[in-house]
């Protein structure tokens, strides 16, 4: 049984889907001869918590936790926020006016917390891990982000160790979208270039989650790169049952920003209520992190203002039920240049739950490309508000055929995509051996 230590920012109790990729790698890697011995902070200041993720840790997994220290509650204090409230990732606001003590916090985050803020975790971390590698002894090691910061700790013990490194990006760095979001000086945007650059450069494979980012790493320099895209797993379907309810249900799960908010799809939502028979047996369903702007949005439209239901954050274990009950599942996503490569990861529960689906994105992207390969449904451009309401119409009078590819969707199964893990893994050890 070969050993990798595995360096997570996000890790139970934290919720999102940010935790998943690697808590489901960990639970299957043993099955493809592979020890796990993940790395996680304690005392984060996650935005969600999910406890029922914590069923999914293995009672043998072994477990370094680091303590860390973040700056959210310096930004809290300083801009009357409540003690209590969650920040959302990378300080973002909505679409409220931000008042001069925001503002300057947005700058500090741009300019001097390089990459993110939790940099502070970056070297106490290594310290804890010198401490203990020769007792682990891993055979490779593995860095997830975001953050981003989490690869630094990576790339300071390859350098020092040599043992094989993989780095994963769930997704971009210096040209994720909510950079944008800050006032970022010239100097600041060439220290997050060049501090990517080095970890593209030095890792002995770079990992990410669809084709079209591989290939933007690629560009950006990345040495070895490949992509495991995100999954479901099939023993969280176990008790799945879907069924048919009294209401034609629109259904969302995630968090929706304000630089995600689909006013073309409020409108043809608007509109398709407006017009169909029986509409107040149609209903919006929202569950998640949702910014005031898109209530906003929702509230301007005289049907739709009336016809959706919000349900806040839901633990996992609890999503499954919205999935059962929905009619359709709604997937957005950022309407940034780089879209085409965002593949959210409910995409493949939505996949595996056997509703069809209405994806905003990149037409040709690669969302689209997985719709259409499956038959699971559809992908429309941010701002084509007529064929959205025509697919919408078209599934609520049974003239829109749902004919999943099952064999293509079981592609997609946790157990499966750790098996493509295991043989990277095993060509880094490999790699290094025969050098």
């Amino acid at each position: 049984m070969k050993k990798v230590l595995i360096i997570t920012h996000y890790w139970p109790p934290a919720g999102g889907g940010g935790v998943q990729r690697w808590l489901k790698f960990s639970a299957y890697l043993p099955e493809f001869g592979w020890e796990p011995v993940v790395v996680h902070p304690v005392g984060a200041d996650y935005p969600n918590l999910d406890s029922s993720l914590l069923a999914d840790v293995s009672d043998h997994l072994q477990t370094i936790p680091v303590p860390i220290w973040e700056p959210y509650q310096l930004f809290k204090r300083f801009t009357g926020a409540k003690k209590d409230e969650k920040v959302n990732a990378g300080f973002l606001f909505d679409d409220a006016p931000l008042n001069w003590k925001q503002r300057l916090a947005l700058w500090i985050r741009g300019n001097l917390l390089i990459p993110d803020p939790r940099v502070f975790w970056v070297r106490p971390t290594i310290r804890a891990i010198r401490k203990q590698l020769d007792q682990i002894q891993p055979d490779a090691i593995v860095t997830t982000g975001p953050p981003h910061s989490v690869h630094l700790i990576g790339k300071a013990i390859h350098r020092r160790y040599g043992v094989p490194w993989l780095a994963d990006f769930r997704d971009p760095w210096s040209t994720i979208d909510y950079l944008e979001k800050f006032p970022l000086s010239s100097l600041a945007r060439k220290l997050q270039s060049r501090l990517e650059r080095s970890v593209l450069r030095e890792a002995d494979l770079v990992l990410t989650v669809s084709a079209e980012w591989e290939q933007e790493l690629k560009s950006l320099g990345a040495a070895q790169s490949t992509y495991i895209t995100n999954g479901y797993d099939e023993k969280d379907f176990s008790a799945y049952q879907p069924r048919r309810v009294p209401s034609f249900s629109l259904a969302h799960l995630g968090f929706i920003s304000s630089f995600r908010n689909p006013t073309a799809l409020w409108n043809a939502i608007d509109q398709f209520m407006h017009h169909a028979s029986g509409q107040d047996a149609i209903r919006l369903v929202l569950a998640g992190n949702v910014d005031r702007a898109v209530f906003n949005s929702l509230e301007k439209h005289r049907s739709l203002a009336k016809g959706y239901d919000y349900l806040g954050y839901l633990p996992h274990s609890d999503v499954f039920k919205a999935y059962e009950e929905a009619s359709v599942l709604i997937l957005l996503l950022n309407n940034s240049s780089n879209s085409g490569g965002h593949i959210p990861g409910k995409l493949f529960e939505y996949l595996r739950a056997g509703k069809p689906i209405l994806a905003l994105g990149k037409p040709g992207g690669d969302v689209d490309r997985i719709l259409q390969e499956t038959g699971c449904g559809q992908c429309f451009a941010f701002d084509d508000e007529k064929g959205i309401r025509s697919f919408l119409e078209s599934i609520y009078h049974f003239e829109w055929a749902y004919e999943p590819n099952h064999e293509k969707i079981r592609r997609f199964e946790r157990r499966a995509l750790t098996g493509e893990l295991s043989k990277h893994l095993n060509q880094l050890v490999t790699a290094t051996r025969e050098k």
